[in-house]
């Protein structure tokens, strides 16, 4: 399906919220209860794996927007011809751990690849936390010159940029709120905040600029469906409610 009206609305009021399932999880009944939650809580759409058994699961059991991540320009294919809605050009970390780092060519050549390849498709790139903010900025503007959708930022604690972690303590979530910031005063296209968010930093990624926020350990650590649907819906009424007091501060 394309994406719904809810999806444009929650990223045109910057209150969109994206569940991951997991980029490496196959666990079927896992997934089916992720989604079901994500269905219920009324997030904006869920990630999950690259995979057309997969892909075709989710699509069986949600109307919710599919997004799956990769760098490998088969599965992106495979993803784009199962009918998939949004691609993330993403999923780095399994290539960090085997040392593979990834140049900026190498992501504006597959972005734009990609885009020439599915027009159509909403698509969204993350920018590697290895890369400076200078080296971010400058990627993005990019993006946003060959029409990508959506900007992803990222952090992990198992990589040191002594020209971030000298702001904030050093967490995946900070790291992400650095990038979040910079990138959303350089570009009109909308920011995703990824990494390390819980119910106490959704609306902090959002006020750093975030038009949405990824989810996953937040959701997938919790035992019982119910836990899982509750957790979402106070995740999307905490960006709601963000909203209701920036509108009171603008007056």
């Amino acid at each position: 399906m394309p994406c719904n009206n809810q999806f444009i609305n929650d990223f045109k009021e910057k209150q969109a919220l994206k569940i991951i399932s997991g980029l490496n999880n196959f666990n079927k009944s896992d997934i089916i209860d992720i989604i079901t939650a994500a269905e219920l809580g009324k997030a904006t759409y869920i990630d999950i794996a690259a995979d057309t058994k997969i892909i075709s699961l989710a699509r069986s059991i949600t109307a919710l927007p599919l997004c799956t991540s990769s760098i490998l320009p088969k599965q992106i294919y495979r993803s784009i011809n199962s009918g998939i809605d949004i691609i993330e050009i993403g999923n780095f970390d399994s290539f960090y751990a085997k040392s593979m780092l990834f140049k900026s060519y190498d992501i504006k050549h597959l972005s734009y690849k990609i885009r020439k390849f599915a027009p159509h498709i909403k698509l969204c790139v993350t920018l590697p936390y290895i890369f400076s903010i200078k080296e971010q900025i400058e990627l993005a503007k990019y993006l946003e010159y060959i029409g990508i959708d959506m900007i992803q930022t990222e952090g992990s604690i198992n990589y040191r940029n002594n020209s971030k972690n000298q702001i904030l303590p050093l967490t995946k979530s900070n790291l992400s709120l650095i990038s979040t910031y910079s990138l959303s005063r350089t570009v009109t296209v909308p920011i995703i905040a990824s990494s390390g968010f819980t119910l106490s930093t959704v609306a902090i990624a959002k006020s750093y600029g975030a038009s949405c926020v990824g989810i996953k350990s937040t959701i997938c650590n919790l035992k019982g469906i119910e836990k899982k649907i509750n957790m979402i819906k106070a995740l999307k009424r905490e960006l709601r409610n963000n909203n209701e007091i920036l509108s009171v501060n603008k007056y």
